[in-house]
């Protein structure tokens, strides 16, 4: 039996065989194991910074497109003004909201959504108008509120709707092409056409540019948002043609 054993015992002075890893080899492996973590840290922190920025970057400009949608459908479907169910286009009427009344540019148009369970026609009267900010924070500028009637035919007087479109909106134009100049101001019951040729919409926008809201006289940065839309109905003239150019020759 012990010369068995003898048999499988290592000889004195042959080398041994190590089992496991040595103290410089541990620290070696964490040393390099740590600089591939501080890598990907720096790699995942970047990527999650690009993608923050890019969400808040698309969070801010979705309220500006829903904006200039909203315009470019409300100017195309421009009614001409005449009839029962459409008025003037006028930038200086009296807009009544639903607790305020300011005075803005008017747009009878066809852009209404028919409904199953309202009795309207698509023909609504628009108006934007700009408002202080009463339940956000940001400080600059003002909030631009579409308002909106959809009963053409009201009993005593129209039931107004107040759509929140974008904040930070320091001013709104409008302009009018009249087939040779751009004109600030329109009305269609004074004019020798109804309509104008196109219409041009300006959105002077604020935007801070240095942490919170300091009130109105923050630091901002203002940036313009242009719409044109040219008016493609035909109006007819205001102009009353006389008796002797309606007839032939005499």
């Amino acid at each position: 039996m012990s010369s068995i054993r003898s048999r499988w015992q290592v000889p004195k002075g042959a080398p041994r065989i190590s089992s496991g890893f040595t103290l410089i080899e541990l620290l070696l492996a964490m040393v390099i194991f740590a600089v591939v973590l501080a890598a990907i840290n720096t790699v995942f922190l970047g990527a999650m910074r690009l993608w923050q920025k890019t969400a808040d970057s698309s969070q801010r400009a979705l309220p500006e497109q829903q904006t200039l949608a909203s315009l470019r459908r409300d100017l195309a479907g421009i009614v001409v003004p005449g009839g029962t169910f459409a008025g003037a286009l006028n930038t200086s009427a009296t807009i009544d909201g639903i607790n305020q009344q300011d005075v803005g540019t008017e747009i009878f148009t066809t852009s209404g959504t028919l409904r199953t369970t309202q009795p309207w026609a698509d023909i609504q009267r628009v108006a934007y108008v700009l408002r202080d900010s009463t339940n956000r924070t940001s400080a600059a500028g003002q909030d631009l509120v579409r308002v909106v009637r959809r009963n053409p035919l009201p009993a005593l007087e129209a039931e107004a709707e107040e759509h929140w479109m974008m904040s930070g909106v320091e001013r709104i134009d409008f302009s009018f092409y009249d087939g040779s100049n751009w004109r600030t101001s329109w009305n269609s019951t004074n004019e020798t056409t109804l309509l104008p040729k196109a219409i041009r919409v300006e959105i002077t926008v604020a935007q801070e540019i240095s942490g919170p809201g300091r009130g109105r006289n923050a630091n901002t940065s203002l940036t313009s948002l242009q719409l044109l839309v040219p008016v493609l109905v035909a109006a007819s003239t205001n102009t009353t043609a006389s008796a002797g150019s309606a007839g032939g020759a005499p």
